[in-house]
């Protein structure tokens, strides 16, 4: 008899895992339908696993490939499924405008990466432009959601009330930016113009490449910073016989750990 009773719960503990398999594998055919759904519907593309994807030929006989993507999770969600979603349809409709009136071939594309504190949940968009015969460039937009809470977080929200982390963050970025500037392309000597940290935090008249901080996120345990966040020229340099610069978006990522922060943060 006892025999019996532990092969009957042996066969209830592996329908039970059945269960849950049967549940993750309905859950994960429902978003590959609705991503499905929203790249016919919303940006007339075909989705082939992966991504959506669909071309625009311009009267000159030039070809724009777009290829887009959104994270499947956050694409439901009452509270960030309407904002990403519009960022990418607006995003691939101005590339359409623009690919009518291209002269040369091009590639455009959108993907992201997603990272989790809790029930904060950030998502970086990575814009990617070329055109045949020019450099590359780069964009990273960023979204961060509060799910539980159903908001969107701007940064002063991840600080505690009254810290404008416009002044607050750079003294305690500082140490993790300046290493990150260092092993910044294209090569060049530690610490030398532009390379050097007042040139990436930001400033009052706007200038700098901080792009005041606008691409964030947040993951378990850190603060993350794509500078720019989109390619961006220099327009005041100093020393005023300096060139100009231009830099591409991303740049300059930097990783700052939340504990280098505690003084600030609030709780998440």
């Amino acid at each position: 008899m006892a025999s019996t009773v532990r092969r009957t719960r042996g066969v209830r503990g592996l329908c039970g895992v059945c269960a849950v398999a049967v549940i993750a594998i309905a859950s994960t055919a429902t978003a590959e339908a609705s991503v499905e759904t929203w790249c016919a519907d919303e940006l007339g593309g075909a989705w082939n696993g992966q991504n959506c994807s669909t071309s625009v030929l311009s009267p000159r006989n030039a070809t724009m490939s777009i290829s887009a993507n959104v994270p499947p999770d956050l694409q439901e969600n009452p509270t960030a499924g309407p904002v990403v979603r519009g960022y990418v349809k607006n995003l691939v409709d101005g590339w359409r405008n623009t690919g009518a009136n291209m002269v040369r071939d091009s590639t455009y594309s959108v993907d992201y990466q997603m990272y989790s504190h809790g029930s904060v949940k950030s998502v970086v968009f990575h814009e990617f432009w070329q055109t045949i015969g020019a450099p590359p460039n780069d964009a990273y937009r960023t979204f961060t959601f509060d799910v539980a809470r159903g908001r969107r977080l701007e940064l002063a929200d991840l600080f505690n009330p009254g810290v404008d982390p416009l002044t607050a963050l750079p003294p305690l970025v500082r140490p993790y930016l300046s290493a990150s500037l260092d092993a910044a392309a294209p090569p060049h000597d530690p610490g030398t113009y532009p390379f050097t940290p007042q040139e990436w935090e930001p400033m009052p008249d706007g200038s700098g490449f901080s792009g005041d901080y606008r691409a964030f996120a947040i993951s378990d345990s850190e603060l993350i910073l794509y500078m720019p966040g989109a390619p961006m020229s220099h327009e005041n340099p100093f020393p005023r016989d300096r060139f100009v610069w231009s830099m591409d978006g991303g740049t300059v990522v930097v990783h700052v750990p939340l504990a280098a922060l505690a003084s600030i943060l609030r709780p998440l």
